[in-house]
């Protein structure tokens, strides 16, 4: 348990029929605010930071908070590095023990998509490090990656199985209608596409931009074969909301640790529930 990869977490979630979360984190508080949900919850997770916070914090000061975090819980936490096209900065992830990363390649022709991928997955596979990968363009904002709603496409059937083989990845996040950000309308998710490919393919099933979907898409994504689950927008708003709601019932307080200790319990209460919804309390 504690510090693991996503290989046998994903692998049991897809056999079982629930999804991990993964949840993107800013910084320390919010990273302990994974782990006290997921043992609140006896729940696997995975920590996930972007392109920006790895830039910001540095990949080894985050894996040692991380693991550090994992060390003393009692339910398994991996640390994924999310959307990334910078090949030498999926390296230094890689080197510095995160235990996944993501190659993001899929605005790439389809043979480059596989040759970085590729290169990603003979990088980080002799580490132990799992990799995902993804194929189609999901919709919204993702770091700087920025998808127009009328230039997205979905995934191939075809195509990802042929990338999931030739490339090795050990998890897939195929574009079925999902978007990053916050919801503009009612998504239109394509699931027969999502059921077809997971049916097709052996890598487990990512699920991007889940904030905003319902409790009946969610349900519908897992028992489909969604095993891993995406949410960040909503916890960059519990963040700032939280905070901003801190000021105002105590405008006179300066203590910062009273103030980061209630976002963190702010963002682990939206953490707790994301895990409720998905089915994978108690399965850790």
């Amino acid at each position: 348990m504690s510090y693991v990869n996503m290989r046998d977490m994903l692998s049991k979630a897809s056999h079982e029929k629930y999804a991990v979360g993964a949840f993107n984190i800013v910084d320390a508080m919010t990273a302990a605010a994974v782990v006290r949900a997921a043992e609140a919850k006896r729940a696997p997770a995975i920590i996930q930071t972007s392109v920006k916070t790895a830039k910001l914090y540095g990949c080894a000061f985050l894996v040692a908070t991380v693991k550090a975090l994992a060390k003393k819980a009692n339910v398994p936490i991996a640390l994924h590095l999310d959307h990334c096209k910078d090949l030498s900065l999926i390296h230094s992830c890689v080197k510095a023990g995160y235990s996944s990363v993501m190659i993001d390649a899929s605005s790439f022709p389809f043979e480059e998509n596989i040759r970085m991928t590729k290169e990603v997955v003979e990088m980080a596979h002799p580490h132990d490090v799992t990799v995902e990968g993804e194929l189609g363009a999901i919709v919204g904002v993702e770091d700087d990656i920025h998808v127009k709603e009328q230039e997205s496409h979905l995934a191939n059937p075809e195509q990802a199985l042929e990338y999931v083989s030739q490339t090795g990845v050990d998890v897939f996040a195929p574009a079925i209608g999902t978007a990053h950000g916050i919801y503009k309308g009612e998504p239109k998710i394509a699931f027969d596409l999502l059921g077809r490919i997971a049916g097709e393919i052996r890598a487990a099933i990512a699920i991007h931009g889940g904030t905003g979907l319902s409790d009946e898409v969610f349900k519908k994504c897992i028992s489909l074969g969604g095993a891993k689950i995406n949410i960040s927008t909503q916890i960059k708003h519990a963040f700032k909301d939280s905070l901003s709601e801190y000021f105002r019932k105590s405008p006179q307080v300066y203590e910062p640790v009273k103030i980061l200790a209630y976002m963190r319990d702010k963002v682990q209460e939206v953490i707790e529930s994301f895990i409720e919804k998905f089915g994978s309390e108690g399965k850790a």
